[in-house]
């Protein structure tokens, strides 16, 4: 159990701090992009190495840490609120999570070929 908790929890850690460093950043043209996509990469092998945790279930809290990191950073750039909040940022929140969910996903699971007669 612990074995599961541990790698979420630094996942969020992970994701607390990638939202307060995306957060100082101006997110317009490519930035909320690249932050989604590094963002998504970094928690996603945290949760999976962390406790090597691969599966659905993990899948989807990697990708709910991963877009609400960048979310988060997206609130802090428009001023926690006083600026409008930046449209590009529910983008990147979708690179986050699409690149969490591919990144932990189940393994693909690989079939044996059947064996061909042979007629010697």
């Amino acid at each position: 159990m612990v074995r599961t908790i541990l790698p979420v929890l630094a996942g969020a850690a992970v994701a607390a701090l990638g939202a307060l460093i995306a957060g100082e950043y101006e997110f317009a043209g490519v930035v909320p992009f690249v932050v989604g996509l590094l963002l998504g990469l970094v928690v996603s092998e945290v949760v999976a190495l962390g406790g090597q945790w691969r599966g659905w279930v993990p899948a989807a809290l990697a990708a709910a840490l991963a877009a609400g990191a960048v979310i988060w950073g997206g609130w802090i750039d428009s001023g926690q609120g006083i600026e409008p909040y930046p449209v590009l940022a529910w983008a990147g929140a979708a690179v986050a999570a699409a690149v969490a969910l591919v990144r932990v996903r189940p393994a693909a699971r690989v079939r044996p070929r059947p064996r061909q007669p042979t007629n010697d």
